[in-house]
C-alpha cells in the first residue's frame, strides 16, 4: 500500500485542508513564488517542486507584501522595473495614508461659514441625516458669493443636486465670520482650482458654460435649438445622473453632442473647436447619447409616451378629419420608412441584407409613424433594406410582434395613410379593423390613372406629404444625412430617436391647420373628387389629341383674352403649393432661345390652348397639356401625364402653363431663383464637326503629273 502524501504549507509548515491550499506551480503564481524566494528566503527547488503548496493564510500574507511593493516601492532600478513580470493579484485592503496638513495659521479677510458639524449650513437645522458639502459645491459658493465654507461643513441632502447647491439654497447661505483661516494645503487647493478654471476658460473656443459667450443665433446654428430650449434641455439633464467631469461640464457635454448631430463634424474637428482631446469628445458624445436615450427619449417618443386620445385632440389636422374621418374622429396615422446610409461592409451576408435595390446603395431603414400635423409618434427599427425588408414586410413584423404595444394603441376604424410600398400589408391592417388610404395603381396596360382614381389619389397625397417633410426634418440633422461608419450601426436607433424626441419637444409642428379654412378646403376637394373631367372627355371624343387636328402655333405672350391671375387664384386651382413652386422651373425650360413661350390654339375651338411640356425626369418625354379658359378664370384642364386627368387640383405641367399665361409674362426677373448651372460644366456630347480632307492632299497619292 502506498503511503499518503503530506501537503504541508511551504511557509508555515502546517497541513491545511484541501480547500484551504493552493499549489505553487503554474504561470499564474509566478509573482507568489518570487515573493517567497525574495522575502522569506525559501529555496528555489522547494518552491518549484510539483507537490509544493501554500495555505490561504500565508498566500494572503504574500499578496499583501506584493501589493505593498507595487504601491510603495522603496528602491527600484531601471533593470528591475523592466524585468519585473508580476501578474495581477487582487489588492488587499490597506489603511489610507492621509498627508500631513500644516496647522491653520494664515488669516485672510474673506467671509466664512460652516464652522460646526452639527447643523445644516443652509437652513441651520440640526439632525443626524446631514451630508458633508462636496468640494465642488464649496468652490462654487466661493465663486458666486465670495464665502469660504470650511472643510467638513454639512448640509441637508435636499439642498444639493449633482454636488452643487440649488439656487434657493445658494441664496440662503450667509457668512458667520468676517475672516477665514487657512493652512497651506487648503490655500494651495483653492489656488489650483481657480487656476484650472481660468486656463479652461481662456483656451475654450466654443463656450456653452458662460452665459453670454454665444448668441441665440450661434446656439441655434450649432445645436438646432434656440437658446431658451437649449437651457431647458440642459436643466433637464442636470437633474439626472450625468455630471461634470474634469474636462467638461454637463452643458458642454450636451453642446458637443448636439453640435455633432446637427453639423455632422468629425470628432477631430470637434476636439479643435471645443479645445478638448479627441478621446474626451468621444466620451462626452457617448455619455450624452446614453443619458438622452435612457431618460429623455421615453417621455417624448414612442407609442407609450402619448395616448390615442391626445393624438386625436391635439395633433390631428382638421383637414384630415374632414376628408377621411366622416364625423367619427378616428386616430389618423401616416407611416413611411426613411433611410440612413451606411458604409459597405466586408461581411458579405450583412452586406447583402443592407443593400437596397431601390436606392442601389447600403442603408438601414427606420419606420416612422407621424400624425397629420407632423408630430412624430414613434420610430421603430432600424431594419435591413433588402427585398425581404420592404415597407409591407416591416409593417407585418411590427404588428405580429406587437412592438411598443401597437395593437393595443390602435382601435377599430382608425386610419393609416401609406404609400404604394405597403400594398402587401393592407390585408393584415384591415383584419385588425384599420382603414387604409393609399394612392391608386395604374391598371394593366394603361399609362394614366382614371379620373376617379386620380382624384382619390390626390386626397391621399394632400395628407401624406407630412411624413415626407418629417423625413426631411430628420435629415436636417446632418449626421443622419451622411454615410455613417459601420462602427456606429449599434447606435443608429439612439441617434434617430434623440433627434425625433428633440423635434417633438422643441420644434413646432409642420401644419396644425385652421379649423374653418380646413373645413372649407375639405368640402371643396370632396366635391371635386366626385366630378368628371369634361375637357378630357371632349378631347378624346373629338380627337383633339390626334395629329389630324389642326393647331396653330403662336407666342404665349400674345394669347388672346387669357385672364390675368394672382398666386392666390392659382392656389385655388392647384389646391396646394407644391405645383406652384415648380412652375417657374418648368417654364424656363419651355422658353426658346429668343425667350418665346410657344403654345398652340385650336382652329375650331375658342379659348382652348395646347402646349408641350418637357418632363423633368425623362429627356425623351414631352407631355401635351390642354387648358380651357374664359374671360375671368380657367375652367378646364387636362394633361397626358400619369395624374393629368384629375379634377382635384392640377398637375405640375398644367400649372406651369397657367402660371406663365396668368402671372409669368407680366413679371420681370421671374427666374432669379432658377439659375442655369450648365454653363459652368462641359458636355462631352458637343464634339466638333469632322474636317473634310481633299483627296488631292492625300500623302499616299504618289502619282506625278
Amino acid at each position: 500500500m502506498s503511503t499518503p502524501r503530506n501537503y504541508n504549507c511551504i511557509l508555515c509548515s502546517k497541513r491545511p485542508k484541501t480547500r484551504d491550499r493552493r499549489k505553487l506551480i503554474g504561470p499564474n503564481n509566478k509573482s507568489l513564488r518570487k515573493c517567497l524566494q525574495q522575502k522569506f528566503f525559501i529555496e528555489h527547488d522547494k518552491i518549484n517542486h510539483a507537490n509544493s503548496v501554500i495555505c490561504n493564510k500565508c498566500r494572503i500574507r504574500c499578496s499583501r507584501e506584493i501589493d505593498t511593493n507595487v504601491r510603495c516601492p522603496i528602491q527600484t532600478t531601471i533593470s528591475e522595473s523592466i524585468n519585473d513580470d508580476t501578474e495581477y493579484v487582487p489588492p488587499a485592503k490597506y489603511a489610507r495614508c492621509h498627508p500631513c496638513k500644516s496647522p491653520p495659521s494664515i488669516a485672510l479677510p474673506i467671509p466664512s461659514a460652516g464652522g460646526g458639524h452639527s447643523q445644516c449650513v443652509v437652513c441651520k437645522r440640526r439632525g443626524p441625516k446631514l451630508v458633508v458639502v462636496p468640494t465642488n459645491a464649496r468652490f462654487n459658493i466661493f465663486l458666486d458669493k465670495l464665502i469660504i465654507l470650511t472643510v467638513g461643513a454639512r448640509c441637508c441632502p435636499g439642498h444639493l443636486c449633482n454636488d452643487i447647491f440649488l439656487p434657493d439654497a445658494l441664496d440662503r447661505i450667509s457668512h458667520s465670520q468676517s475672516s477665514s483661516i487657512f493652512n497651506r494645503t487648503d490655500l494651495m487647493d483653492l489656488i489650483t482650482q481657480i487656476r484650472d478654471m481660468a486656463l479652461r476658460g481662456s483656451k475654450r473656443r466654443i463656450d456653452f458654460d458662460t452665459e453670454n459667450a454665444l448668441t441665440s443665433s450661434d446656439i441655434l446654428n450649432l445645436t438646432g435649438l434656440s437658446k431658451e430650449n437649449f437651457n431647458d434641455l440642459c436643466s433637464i439633464v442636470q437633474k439626472g445622473n450625468l455630471r461634470d467631469s474634469r474636462t467638461r461640464s454637463v452643458r458642454t457635454c450636451i453642446g458637443i453632442f448636439l453640435t455633432k448631430l446637427k453639423s455632422g463634424l468629425s470628432n477631430k474637428l470637434l476636439s479643435t473647436l471645443f479645445n478638448l482631446g479627441k478621446d474626451s469628445v468621444r466620451r462626452a458624445i457617448a455619455s450624452a447619447r446614453k443619458y438622452l436615450s435612457e431618460n429623455f427619449v421615453p417621455s417624448n417618443l414612442g407609442f407609450n409616451h402619448i395616448s390615442r386620445e391626445e393624438v386625436i385632440t391635439s395633433h390631428t389636422r382638421p383637414l384630415a378629419q374632414s376628408l377621411f374621418g366622416k364625423g367619427m374622429y378616428p386616430a389618423i396615422i401616416v407611416a413611411d420608412g426613411t433611410y440612413i446610409y451606411i458604409q459597405k461592409s466586408s461581411q458579405f451576408k450583412f452586406q447583402r441584407k443592407c443593400f437596397s435595390m431601390h436606392k442601389h446603395r447600403p442603408l438601414v431603414k427606420p419606420m416612422v409613424f407621424v400624425t397629420t400635423s407632423g408630430y412624430i409618434i414613434s420610430v421603430i427599427g432600424p431594419y435591413f433594406s433588402d427585398g425581404k425588408n420592404n415597407d409591407a414586410q416591416i409593417m407585418k413584423h411590427i404588428i405580429q410582434h406587437d412592438i411598443e404595444e401597437f395593437k393595443e394603441w390602435v382601435t377599430e376604424d382608425d386610419i393609416m395613410i401609406v404609400d404604394r410600398g405597403f400594398r402587401d400589408a393592407l390585408d393584415l391592417l384591415q383584419e385588425m379593423g384599420i382603414q387604409t388610404k393609399m394612392p391608386a395603381f395604374n391598371k394593366k396596360g394603361e399609362s394614366q390613372l382614371p379620373v376617379e382614381d386620380s382624384n382619390v389619389t390626390r386626397l391621399v397625397t394632400k395628407i401624406r406629404w407630412v411624413v415626407e417633410s418629417v423625413n426631411g426634418r430628420i435629415k436636417s440633422w446632418k449626421y443622419l444625412d451622411r454615410v455613417l461608419p459601420n462602427s456606429q450601426i449599434p447606435f443608429v436607433s439612439d441617434y434617430v430617436n434623440i433627434a425625433c424626441a428633440i423635434m417633438n419637444k422643441y420644434w413646432p409642428e409642420l401644419n396644425t391647420g385652421d379649423l374653418e379654412q380646413d373645413e372649407q378646403l375639405a368640402s371643396k376637394m370632396l366635391y371635386l373628387s366626385k366630378q368628371k373631367n369634361l375637357l378630357h372627355e371632349k378631347i378624346i371624343e373629338e380627337g383633339l389629341d390626334k395629329r389630324s387636328c389642326k393647331w396653330q402655333k403662336i407666342d404665349a405672350s400674345s394669347a388672346p383674352t387669357f385672364p390675368r391671375l394672382s398666386e392666390e387664384d392659382i392656389r385655388n386651382i392647384t389646391v396646394g403649393v407644391y405645383q406652384l413652386k415648380l412652375a417657374p422651373c418648368y417654364t424656363r425650360e419651355h422658353l426658346d432661345d429668343d425667350g418665346n413661350y410657344e403654345v398652340f390654339t385650336c382652329d375650331h375651338e375658342e379659348n382652348l390652348l395646347c402646349a408641350k411640356i418637357q418632363s423633368r425626369h425623362i429627356s425623351s418625354k414631352r407631355y401635351r397639356v390642354w387648358v380651357k379658359y374664359d374671360d375671368i378664370s380657367v375652367v378646364g384642364w387636362y394633361c397626358q401625364c400619369k395624374a393629368g386627368s384629375r379634377v382635384v387640383g392640377t398637375c405640375s405641367h398644367v400649372t406651369a402653363l397657367i402660371w406663365y399665361l396668368g402671372i409669368g409674362k407680366y413679371t420681370d426677373n421671374i427666374f432669379e431663383n432658377c439659375r442655369d448651372w450648365s454653363k459652368y460644366l462641359l458636355d462631352a456630347r458637343n464634339l466638333p464637326d469632322p474636317v473634310t480632307v481633299d483627296e488631292s492632299d492625300n500623302e499616299e497619292a504618289n502619282d506625278e503629273e
